[in-house]
């Protein structure tokens, strides 16, 4: 995003707010409960969404340096992550290539190499295998350039590391990554997330399908009801400047900031000094942009009506650098973002708990939540082009 976008978009907000209004769709919608309760479609959402399109699933910041690794579940497996000698990061199913034993046991550290703790097969950090116990009287025809661990694409950019478990290489999984991210590239730029630096990550599971979830964050009518003790009395009410971007969305939702702001001072107030700036990253990563620091949320689905979701603030600096006011600092806004997200999960829980009830077939979406319906469009697209 450059300067020429955010004053348009500050504009935006200034006339939203002059007409008491905010972006409206053409029209109402609905979306049919099964969309949220059928098990089968959910396994269909989970292999054309999120087990085909690049997910992020660690911030570069917990790579900092070569021969840092660490392990992750992902919707490919068990995946161990690594950053080599020469600083690139590599991918590999966390599986011995031997008997399938798990190589790597440890969340996290600093290896150059990998021992299968059953029969000590040894890997590099760059998947090779090094070595085999008994390899030339037990394995005489192992072949050790074809048998290392067996890669998965990824791709470190803007600050993150993407796994791209379709492409057929790190070359094409690049390619993957820029066409999908195309249409948020200039704002992903702007964030400068490659120079913030990973805070304490929370993470929790709620009985919730993903698209509940994702729809929560795409709206701000619900504000002032859902958020009236924490943040609510703190934005408009109502107002929000909403754009699709390809397959994502931004979000921006004024403050009450918004109100000192005249257009002879646009040119001097930056849009993250009187709005928080929401990021859907298809399939399911929400960037949300505050003045000094962005809460990087992942929802994980686990089932049809459960949702693992992981909220990662990232600080500008490093963690060990912080002194104890800082620290303090930030773990009260941690707080802060952590209480107000889980109200929005918790009634994300009484919405999957009321489609069992058979109180509603369907669910309705106004004109100011057009955004979810056309969230749920692409969801569309995607199932049937699968």
């Amino acid at each position: 995003m450059n300067r020429h976008d955010e004053t348009r978009i500050l504009k935006q907000c200034l006339n939203l707010l002059a007409d008491k209004s905010t972006t409206l769709s053409a029209e109402t919608h609905t979306s049919p409960v099964e969309r949220y309760t059928d098990p089968q479609r959910f396994e269909q959402e989970r292999h054309a969404i999120h087990q085909a399109l690049p997910v992020a699933y660690l911030h570069s910041s917990e790579l900092p340096n070569p021969n840092d690794f660490r392990t992750v579940a992902t919707h490919s497996g068990n995946v161990l992550f690594t950053r080599t000698e020469a600083g690139e990061v590599k991918a590999f199913h966390n599986v011995c290539r031997h008997r399938g034993a798990q190589v790597e046991s440890r969340a996290s550290g600093c290896a150059k190499a990998f021992s299968c703790p059953y029969h000590a097969w040894r890997y590099g950090n760059d998947g090779q295998l090094l070595s085999a116990p008994f390899e030339q009287t037990c394995f005489p025809e192992l072949d050790k350039s074809q048998s290392g661990l067996a890669p998965i694409p990824c791709v470190e950019a803007y600050g993150f590391i993407w796994l791209c478990p379709t492409a057929k290489n790190d070359d094409d999984a690049e390619k993957q990554l820029e066409a999908h991210l195309e249409p948020v590239k200039a704002d992903l730029e702007w964030l400068q997330c490659d120079g913030l630096h990973k805070f304490e990550t929370h993470r929790r599971t709620w009985k919730a399908n993903w698209k509940i979830v994702t729809e929560g964050g795409l709206e701000t009518y619900h504000f002032k009801f859902a958020h009236k003790n924490t943040i609510g009395p703190y934005f408009l009410s109502n107002t929000c400047v909403t754009d699709q971007l390809g397959a994502h969305f931004r979000v921006v939702m004024p403050t009450e900031e918004l109100k000192s702001v005249t257009k002879d001072l646009i040119q001097d107030v930056r849009l993250r000094d009187i709005a928080h700036v929401v990021y859907s990253i298809a399939p399911q990563m929400v960037l949300l942009v505050q003045k000094n620091h962005i809460d990087w949320i992942q929802t994980v689905p686990i089932s049809v009506d459960q949702s693992e979701i992981f909220i990662t603030p990232l600080i500008p600096k490093p963690v060990e650098d912080l002194t104890e006011k800082e620290l303090d600092y930030w773990q009260r806004n941690r707080e802060i973002s952590l209480n107000t997200l889980d109200e929005d999960f918790e009634l994300g829980e009484q919405i999957q708990a009321g489609m069992a009830s058979g109180a509603n077939s369907k669910l309705t979406f106004g004109r100011n939540e057009g955004a979810l319906a056309t969230f749920n469009a692409w969801v569309e697209e995607r199932l049937n082009s699968s």
